[in-house]
């Protein structure tokens, strides 16, 4: 018999390379939730005729990441869950590890979000990005333990451990809320652990566990400035910055950000460099409604309660 009261939510978009072999790692382990982002191949059509048991919630426009582990997330806290996995289309977990997540929360009740350790898609290495998290300026032990061959211990507290699979209990969600909607796609994992850690919960690592992603590592060519691209990045990584309610001057760090946007702005007029000045004063208008949506953000986002859940 399936343990129902732990749901599997995984948002999918164009998934038809994977969906298979990451269903096939969770559906005999839990009722599973697909939110799709308006998948343009064969991936709704795929899942429907395979797997019939799997709970399909399509959208009419791509919600982006954040948004659509909500709809899952939610849809599975109406359905009374008890835990929630969070894994990407473009991975898929060792056999027989949901309940085993399980019985580590419920051994570890002040961790909040528990991720087994990421591999690469064949699992013969470690998921390069993982390997950062758990280096020795973030835990001097997981390293170590492994290598001295010393007793391993069952958790690893982390920083932070990106949610390509993310096992979870929902008095996470009741006491941190979901994704914060001012992400779209990047940055919102980020800022969901920088809350777990605020509202004093912790992250960890199981030893004994394993998760395989179809990841490459990203390649950050030049990006010129004042570009979509330029913008795009500039809006999630400032929101991860000055969302951070962990970051207690903020308000001063954005003042100075905006004074120095302001100067290159009259710099540029002054060289009658036009096309530039008018993308500094974008930039500028940008910092100045970024001040607005984090202000509302960080007041949210301290306070207890399943806010973007319901």
């Amino acid at each position: 018999m399936k343990p129902f009261n732990i749901y599997t939510v995984i948002v999918t978009y164009n998934g038809i390379k994977w969906i298979k072999e990451c269903l096939d790692s969770v559906v005999e382990q839990s009722k599973v939730v697909v939110v799709d982002n308006l998948s343009t191949d064969a991936t709704v059509s795929f899942i429907k005729e395979h797997y019939k048991d799997v709970i399909v919630i399509e959208q009419s426009v791509n919600q982006g990441f954040g948004k659509g582990n909500n709809i899952g997330i939610k849809y599975a806290l109406d359905n009374n869950a008890d835990y929630i996995l969070l894994i990407n289309q473009d991975a898929k977990l060792k056999e027989n590890s949901l309940e085993k997540l399980k019985k580590l929360s419920e051994q570890n009740p002040d961790f909040g979000i528990i991720s087994p350790i990421h591999c690469d898609w064949s699992g013969k290495f470690l998921e390069s990005s993982f390997s950062k998290y758990v280096n020795y300026k973030f835990n001097k032990d997981f390293y170590s333990d492994f290598v001295l061959q010393k007793p391993k211990q069952s958790l690893y507290q982390v920083p932070f451990i990106a949610a390509a699979c993310w096992f979870l209990p929902m008095s996470t969600f009741k006491k941190v809320g979901g994704f914060d909607p001012i992400f779209f796609h990047l940055g919102e994992d980020v800022n969901f652990a920088q809350r777990v850690i605020f509202h004093g919960l912790k992250i960890g690592v199981s030893a004994d566990l394993f998760v395989s992603h179809d990841t490459k590592d990203r390649v950050y060519e030049h990006i010129e400035r004042f570009s979509d691209a330029y913008f795009y990045r500039l809006n999630y990584r400032e929101k991860i910055l000055f969302a951070d309610i962990n970051f207690k001057n903020w308000k001063r760090k954005l003042k100075h950000k905006k004074s120095q946007v302001f100067k290159d702005a009259l710099f540029l007029l002054m060289q009658l460099k036009l096309k530039k000045f008018f993308g500094a004063t974008k930039e500028y208008r940008f910092y100045k409604n970024l001040e607005i949506e984090c202000s509302k953000s960080r007041v949210l986002n301290k306070t207890i309660g399943s806010h973007y859940l319901n």
